[in-house]
C-alpha cells in the first residue's frame, strides 16, 4: 500500500511539463538539428515546426502526438500521453486484406500482452520462481545455484573476473519455433512472416527512450562455494565473454512475455511455456547469452546509528526492462562505456560499472553511452575521482553480496551495496536529482528532502518487499542487506522501526 506519509515518487522533470514546442526545440538541440531537418524527419513544414516550437501553434490531436513520439523514439509520457497509448486506434478508412487484417491483430495482441508484462512483473516472477526446484529458489522471484549468495558481504575488489575471448556462441537466440507464439506477425505475408527478434517488435510496437543494442558483457561461469574465509583461492569468481544488449533482451524478453501470456490465459504451467521449456537449464550459460545487471542498494548512514536507503521507480517507457517497478539506485547492465579496446579494460570492472551508474542515476549526469572515442579517466574525471578518494579513505564502502537470476526473464542480477557515511554521501550527492532518464527517485513523502533516503528499518523493509511491486533483485539485496546490518554499518541496528 502507498500512502502520503509512506512512498512518494515525484513526478518526472520530462519536457511535457513546458509544453509540445518546448520538447521538439530541446530534441533539435540535443541531435544537432535545423528546424527544416527535423520537419523532414516528422514529415511536417518547415513554417509548422517554427509555429508550434514558438508557442503559436499548439497540437491537441492525438494522433499528431502519437507520430511525433513514434518518429523521434520518445515514450508516450514524453508528449503528454498516457503510458501504453502508442496505439492508434482510429479507424481504417480504406478495407485491409485478410492478411494486412490479421497481422494487425497479431500486433494488438501483443501489445495487450507487453502491456501486461509490464504491469505484472513482480507477480509474474514469482509466479515464475515456483516452476523450478525449492533448492533453486532466492527469495520470492530469484533463483540461484547454492554457493552463488556469499555468507558475510565480500569487498568489491575480492570479486576476481576472468575474460574468455573463444567463448562458443548460444544455441538459444530467441528466434526459435518456440519463440513464435512471442513474436507478432509483420504485415501481410501470412504466418511465416513474423518479427524474427523480439527486440525488433519493441522497436517497432512498443519502443522504449532508452534502446540501444550496445556491447555488453556476456556472464559464463560463477565460482567460488560461498564461504568466505581468509584463504586468497576461495573468493569469488566471475567469467565473461563478449555479448551485445539485444542478444540477452531476445531471450529474456521474450522468455516473460511467453510467461505473461501464459499466466493471462490458461495459467502457468511447462506445457504453455515451450520456450522457456526449451532453454531448459537456467543456470547453463553456454546455451544462452547471459547478460548480467549490477544492481546496488545505495545506503546513508549517519553517526549516529541512523541509516537510510534509496529506491528508484523506473519509468515503463523508458527501460526495455523492469519497468514500472522500485528499484535499487544505481542499477545497470554490465557493459563497457564504448566499443574500443580501451574502454574494455578500463570498465571491465564492477566499481567502476557501479560508479558511472552512481553518476547517472543519482546525480543525473549524462549516461556513458560509448558515443565517446575516449576512456573515462576515473582517476581524474569527476565525480570518479571524488567516489573513490571516499573509498580509498574508508567513507565509501563496497560490498558485493552475490548473484542470481531473475525468475521471470532469467536475466542475471549482481547483488551489491554501497554504504556511505553521511558526511560523505551529503558531499557527493547533495545535489541528488529527484527524476533522471530511467524514472524517479522515491522519497518516504511528498515534503522529503530527496536525500534523505527511506529509513533502514526492519518495518520499512518488511513493509516494502511484502506489499509493494518491487523488483526480486531490489528486494534481495535489501534482505542481505538488513541480514547482515553489523558487518555493512560496523553497529547493531534496531529491528523495528
Amino acid at each position: 500500500m502507498t500512502g502520503h506519509t509512506w512512498l512518494w515518487t515525484p513526478p518526472r522533470s520530462t519536457p511535457t511539463s513546458v509544453g509540445v514546442g518546448q520538447l521538439l526545440r530541446a530534441y533539435r538541440q540535443a541531435h544537432g538539428l535545423t528546424q527544416q531537418q527535423l520537419a523532414d524527419r516528422l514529415g511536417f513544414d518547415q513554417s509548422y515546426v517554427s509555429k508550434v516550437e514558438s508557442g503559436r501553434r499548439a497540437i491537441h490531436d492525438i494522433s499528431t502526438l502519437r507520430h511525433i513520439a513514434r518518429n523521434l523514439a520518445l515514450s508516450p509520457e514524453d508528449v503528454g500521453l498516457a503510458p501504453g497509448s502508442m496505439t492508434d486506434r482510429r479507424r481504417e478508412t480504406a478495407p485491409r486484406s485478410p492478411a494486412a487484417e490479421q497481422a494487425a491483430a497479431s500486433q494488438r495482441a501483443w501489445r495487450l500482452t507487453r502491456d501486461h508484462l509490464n504491469h505484472h512483473r513482480i507477480s509474474l516472477a514469482r509466479a515464475a520462481v515456483r516452476l523450478y526446484p525449492e533448492t533453486d529458489r532466492l527469495g520470492s522471484g530469484l533463483l540461484a545455484r547454492p554457493g552463488w549468495v556469499w555468507d558475510t558481504p565480500v569487498d568489491i575488489d575480492d570479486v576476481t573476473l576472468g575474460w574468455h575471448d573463444s567463448a562458443e556462441a548460444p544455441t538459444i537466440r530467441g528466434d526459435e519455433p518456440e519463440t513464435a507464439g512471442s513474436r507478432p506477425l509483420l504485415g501481410g505475408g501470412g504466418q511465416q512472416n513474423r518479427y524474427q527478434r523480439y527486440t525488433r517488435a519493441m522497436r517497432d510496437l512498443d519502443r522504449p527512450t532508452l534502446f540501444e543494442n550496445r556491447l555488453s558483457f556476456r556472464l559464463l561461469d560463477i565460482g567460488g562455494d560461498g564461504t568466505a574465509g581468509p584463504s586468497t583461492d576461495n573468493h569469488p569468481s566471475l567469467s565473461f565473454a563478449h555479448t551485445t544488449y539485444f542478444d540477452a533482451v531476445d531471450v529474456c524478453e521474450t522468455v516473460a512475455h511467453e510467461t505473461a501470456a501464459a499466466m493471462a490465459g490458461s495459467g502457468l504451467s511447462w506445457p504453455a511455456l515451450p520456450f522457456r521449456a526449451r532453454i531448459g537449464d537456467p543456470f547453463d550459460f553456454t546455451r544462452r547469452a547471459a547478460l548480467p545487471s549490477i544492481n546496488t542498494l545505495t545506503i546513508r548512514h549517519d553517526r549516529g546509528g541512523q541509516a537510510s536507503f534509496f529506491l528508484h521507480r523506473r519509468s515503463a517507457g523508458s527501460v526495455a526492462t523492469a519497468g514500472g517497478v522500485y528499484h535499487v539506485i544505481p542499477a545497470g547492465v554490465f557493459q563497457p562505456s564504448g566499443i574500443t579496446p580501451f574502454h574494455h579494460e578500463a570498465d571491465f570492472d564492477l566499481w567502476r560499472n557501479i560508479m558511472r551508474e552512481l553518476s547517472e542515476e543519482l546525480l543525473g549526469n549524462p549516461e556513458h553511452d560509448g558515443s565517446s572515442s575516449s576512456p573515462i579517466d576515473y582517476d581524474t574525471d569527476e565525480p570518479f575521482r571524488s567516489f573513490e578518494q571516499a573509498r580509498r579513505s574508508g567513507a565509501m564502502r563496497v560490498s558485493y553480496f552475490g548473484i542470481g537470476l531473475d525468475a521471470l526473464t532469467l536475466f542475471g542480477e549482481i547483488l551489491t551495496v554501497v554504504v556511505v557515511d553521511a558526511d560523505a554521501f551529503d558531499r557527493l550527492f547533495g545535489s541528488m536529482v529527484q527524476t533522471n532518464a530511467e524514472g524517479s527517485v522515491v522519497t518516504a513523502g511528498p515534503n522529503r528532502s530527496v536525500t534523505e533516503g527511506i529509513p533502514f528499518t526492519h518495518s520499512a523493509l518488511r513493509r516494502l518487499v511484502d506489499t509493494e511491486p518491487i523488483a526480486p533483485s531490489a528486494a534481495a539485496c535489501l534482505e542481505l542487506a538488513w541480514r547482515h546490518r553489523e558487518t555493512l554499518l560496523g553497529m547493531r541496528m534496531r529491528a523495528a522501526s
